[in-house]
């Protein structure tokens, strides 16, 4: 297998992935594709979004059907970048691995997902094609649940860390550590939940959309493989401690066409 990509280039990304939760279940299922080439900004809506069950269409985006083209970036997403002005600019932006006196807003919604608490719109990279197959870089997920509950895989039952017991776990942790991708057994709410091992302990899971996206791969037996991207302090909030990116040797075509044709929607419901 090819070996993941290095900090650097995992974030020369001119794609995202446009996710949006739905009311009924709560799952962040994808929506649109938003891109930037460097002049002009682009968003176009996925195959078969205007069929999902409670979705409207997004402010300033009516049209299923067309691709939207701005040089600026569109207010529903500019709304979600930090200002340079605000107190704590800088120390979020270094959080995010990113040098304040250069972050563009691109860099911004790459690392932070463009979302606050309550929000129902986020993004993320678009899963990028590799000499191999391909790779996506993500923020790893429900990493506070393990403070609360086990999780069963094919290896058994896990423990439920401690506070101090997880945090402990967090610290040996470095950029560049190597992660491993585990299937859960008997998630009801999503039957292709995945999971992050360093070793013989878990440490996160990959978001709901990319684990329903990657399972058709996964279920017949090949191997994804992770890599730590960032690590960040407990300070930084849950959704921003673990920056990771996965790759697979599985055809990046057929990825590609699973996401855009919302294949990914249904797999494992």
């Amino acid at each position: 297998m090819q070996s993941v990509v290095d900090a650097e280039s995992a974030v020369a990304v001119t794609e995202l992935l446009v996710l949006w939760q739905q009311p009924s279940t709560r799952a962040m299922l994808p929506i649109a594709v938003l891109s930037f080439d460097g002049e002009y900004y682009r968003f176009r809506y996925l195959d078969g979004v205007a069929d999902l069950e409670g979705f409207r269409a997004l402010v300033g985006f009516r049209e299923f059907e067309r691709e939207y083209q701005n040089e600026d970036l569109f207010p529903l997403f500019q709304e979600r970048v930090l200002y340079p002005g605000r107190s704590d600019y800088g120390r979020v932006v270094q959080e995010l691995d990113l040098d304040p006196s250069k972050a563009t807003p691109w860099e911004q919604l790459i690392r932070t997902g463009g979302s606050s608490e309550g929000d129902t719109i986020q993004v993320t990279p678009f899963p990028r094609a590799t000499a191999g197959g391909w790779e996506c870089l993500f923020l790893a997920a429900g990493m506070r649940y393990f403070q609360e509950k086990s999780v069963k895989t094919h290896r058994g039952t896990s423990v439920t860390y401690t506070e101090g017991e997880f945090e402990a776990l967090l610290s040996a942790l470095s950029s560049g550590d190597s992660l491993e991708v585990v299937l859960e057994v008997d998630n009801t709410y999503n039957p292709s939940a995945h999971l992050l091992f360093y070793g013989d302990h878990i440490v996160g899971y990959l978001p709901d959309w990319l684990a329903r996206l990657t399972a058709p791969w996964v279920v017949e037996g090949n191997p994804v493989v992770g890599q730590i991207v960032r690590l960040n302090e407990s300070g930084a909030g849950w959704h921003l401690r673990l920056m990771v990116v996965i790759s697979a040797d599985e055809p990046f075509a057929d990825l590609d066409s699973r996401l855009r044709l919302g294949k990914a929607l249904r797999y494992g419901s």
